[in-house]
């Protein structure tokens, strides 16, 4: 057996595999010692020091057991990524949904982003439908959702605009109007995520992180994950990429863009008399009575998010800042002079990090215009009258013909992506990704860039989903 070539003096070779046969016991006993990162000498047991000075390590090859070949993959279990894995056994795809935390929903659940801005146009005409729809019918049903009556989308009223500001569903300039958009419990968001996940049978595995990809002829032939049972691989026909920061398309290549942004963390406070606040107050109404939910933030610092020291000095600077928020409003407001803190959100306040650069980039230009393979749509929380087309390109790239990107990481501009970014935007994006993955792994296409659009939104659309494209007042491309 040879040592390791990084250790050109004998009495600092260490071996990596046990001991071979023949070899002195001097030899086994160097690779005990490397097991507790030391080595013998006269004096005894010392730290092994020559490891410390290297500025790399070589990992051994190592064969790693394949735990499924499903049709769809789907890494990330936000509000996209589950979107995109119903949407996909919807169609009879057998569909795994990776997710590295222990809960799906991402900022719509654990994030307390517990806000649907927006399903309209800003005008009264819904443009988000679909899966995210049947989702707030379900939360309705369970007492866990409110949002304006359709009778009142679109109003200017003030008297109505003010009632819907306090539950956090009016944004943006004057002349402000009532949207649709929905306030709903979290947990809630939850359960019926789980129950619909369930329903379909779709393969849920929490607690496992994405590694990296392996590829083949421009296609991923294999993703790699960790968990605490070591690391696994998944060999998909599809890969749909709901991480959130775009961690499979850049392992797979893609181009992207990639932000510093501030960041933020909401709370929920119990035990609020709210009585004869104004409307424009700093919290939000819940559906619990004495409850509030207060958007903290941003935090003055821009932070990389992908970057893990930059996200452990925003998760502690971030909490700081939300505990002196709350303590400043016991002591200055007097509807929060009994109250406390319910919970932080689980994660920090990120929307943006990386943006593929896909085969099309959606631009500010391209408002209200209908491209002819759009396969969502969405409205901007912020302005009225702009509804966005997202044509399927933008969830696609060269890099790899098996491979959508849904969710805040589509190919826009950072322009639009404030509208893309939204919750409702993003699961609708999701059910697309989810029904043109499924169509490619039935084998209608061999490509995701191939795929027959016309097929896939025609099958959206009997699914319920708005795909836009429509050349109705606006030109067609």
């Amino acid at each position: 057996m040879k040592p390791l070539a990084l250790f050109p003096n004998f009495d600092d070779h260490v071996w990596l595999t046990e001991k071979p046969e023949g070899s002195s016991q001097d030899e086994a006993g160097r690779v005990r010692n490397m097991r507790c990162g030391r080595r013998r000498s006269a004096g005894g047991c010392h730290t092994l020091g020559v490891v410390t000075r290297l500025e790399s390590w070589h990992e051994p090859a190592r064969d790693l057991p394949i735990t499924g070949r499903p049709d769809v993959l789907v890494v990330g279990a936000g509000s996209a990524g589950v979107a995109a894995a119903l949407s996909a056994a919807r169609r009879g795809a057998e569909t795994w949904l990776l997710e590295r935390t222990g809960f799906v929903g991402g900022l719509a659940t654990v994030g307390l982003i517990n806000l649907l801005l927006t399903m309209d146009d800003g005008c009264g005409t819904p443009v988000v439908a679909g899966i995210c729809q049947e989702v707030v019918d379900h939360l309705v049903a369970r007492g866990a959702a409110t949002h304006p009556p359709a009778e009142q989308w679109g109003s200017e009223e003030p008297g109505l605009v003010d009632g819907w500001r306090r539950w956090g569903l009016v944004w943006g300039a004057a002349p402000e109007a009532v949207r649709y958009s929905v306030a709903y419990d979290p947990e809630a968001f939850v359960d019926v995520c789980h129950q619909l996940l369930a329903r379909e049978a779709v393969h849920l595995q929490l607690h496992t992180h994405f590694a990296t990809v392996a590829m083949e002829d421009r296609a991923v032939a294999a993703v790699i994950f960790e968990s605490k049972r070591g690391r696994e691989v998944v060999v998909p026909k599809v890969v749909i990429d709901a991480s959130g920061d775009g961690d499979v398309m850049v392992a797979a290549g893609a181009a992207y863009e990639k932000v510093a942004i501030p960041p933020h963390l909401w709370f929920r406070v119990g035990g609020v008399c709210d009585d004869g606040e104004p409307a424009s107050r700093s919290w939000f109404d819940t559906a619990v009575e004495g409850r509030v939910l207060v958007p903290w933030g941003p935090h003055p610092d821009r932070v990389d998010p992908c970057d893990p020291d930059d996200m452990t000095r925003a998760e502690l600077a971030c909490r700081a800042g939300a505990r002196a928020e709350l303590e400043r409003m016991r002591a200055s407001v007097s509807a929060f002079r009994g109250a406390w803190l319910d919970d932080y959100a689980r994660m920090l306040g990120i929307t943006e990090s990386r943006r593929l650069v896909g085969d099309y980039v959606l631009s500010k230009e391209d408002a209200d215009v209908r491209f002819a393979d759009s396969v969502a749509q969405t409205g901007h929380w912020t302005r009225r009258e702009v509804v966005y087309d997202v044509p399927l390109r933008c969830l696609t790239t060269p890099a790899a013909s098996n491979l959508l990107v849904t969710g805040r990481c589509i190919s826009t501009t950072r322009y639009v992506h404030q509208a893309t970014k939204e919750i409702p935007a993003a699961m609708a994006t999701g059910e697309a990704a989810g029904a043109a993955a499924a169509l490619v792994a039935g084998g209608a296409s061999g490509s995701v860039r191939d795929l027959d659009v016309n097929v896939l939104r025609a099958d959206l659309r009997r699914a319920g989903a708005f795909v836009g494209g429509d050349a109705i007042g606006a030109r067609l491309v």
